[in-house]
This record gives C-alpha cells, sequence and structure tokens, in this order.
C-alpha cells in the first residue's frame, strides 16, 4: 500500500502548500507567536520524593497549559543530543530506505516508521512523520523493528 509521507509531500511542494495542510487564520504564527516576556511554562520536577505531587503537577499542567518542562530527569544533556541528531540522520535517509521500516497498520504493533494525516475539526490535516518504539521495560524491546542506519541509531 502506498503512502504519502509527509516528508515527500512536504519536499514536493515548489510553491503552493495544498489547502488541506493550511491551517486557519487564527492558528497561524501571526496569532499564536507569543510576543512580549517568556511565559512561565509548568516546570516540573523528577526529584521530588512526593509522587502524588509530581503526578498532580503534570495532571495540572497538561490540563492548564497543555505542556510542560521536565528538569531533574536524570537523562544527560549529551545523550539528549544524541538522540536529537540521530533522529535527524534517520529522517534524513531516502525515502526508500525509511519505508523499510514502515509500521504495518495491520499488525496492531504501534512500532515502526509512519505517517499521521489526522484531520482537525476543521478539516484540515496535522501532518507528522514518525518513529515509534518501545523503549520502556527492557523486555518488552523489539531491536527487530530498530533502524540499522544510521549506524548510531
Amino acid at each position: 500500500m502506498e503512502v504519502d509521507r509527509v516528508q515527500s509531500i512536504a519536499s514536493s511542494m515548489v510553491d503552493n502548500i495544498p489547502s488541506e495542510f493550511v491551517r486557519s487564520e487564527k492558528e497561524r504564527p501571526g496569532t499564536t507567536t507569543h510576543l512580549g516576556p517568556a511565559p512561565d511554562i509548568p516546570t516540573v520536577d523528577l526529584s521530588d520524593p512526593d509522587y502524588g505531587q509530581v503526578l498532580q503537577k503534570m495532571v495540572k499542567a497538561s490540563k492548564e497549559w497543555g505542556i510542560f518542562q521536565l528538569v531533574n530527569h536524570g537523562i544527560p544533556e549529551e545523550v539528549i543530543r544524541k538522540l536529537q541528531a540521530v533522529g535527524k540522520e534517520f529522517f534524513e535517509l531516502p525515502q526508500e530506505e525509511k519505508e523499510a521500516y514502515a509500521r504495518d497498520p495491520n499488525s496492531g504493533s504501534l512500532e515502526g516508521y509512519g505517517t499521521r494525516l489526522q484531520k482537525d475539526f476543521d478539516g484540515k490535516k496535522s501532518w507528522v512523520d514518525f518513529f515509534f518504539h518501545i523503549v520502556w521495560p527492557p523486555s518488552r524491546i523489539n531491536f527487530a523493528v530498530w533502524p540499522k542506519k544510521p549506524a548510531a541509531y
């Protein structure tokens, strides 16, 4: 089954974005970009020993803001940087190489390379290419779905 991938759609556009991807005026950066001092985005500190308090902060931030920043999560900055770099490398591979890891929608598995072209309430499509795999607990990791390229993956 042929699937339109976001990256392919975007790179094939010369001058025009297909209308189904164009966001309404109220959602465009001119009206959604925050002007002025940076807002105080909620911060959730994972070093807090009160698990209930941490959970409450996450729920509150999710409901009120839709976003929060995790601090003291224990993941070294170098690991995050390497993860971002290898992810970028994967998505820069030729399309046919990425397709080798395409998620089979009939398998029932969430793992693999895929695209979400989900319509919102206004009928506009959200466009996202992704690669999803389970990383925790270790007993559920399926390395068969992990890409061979880039080698650092």
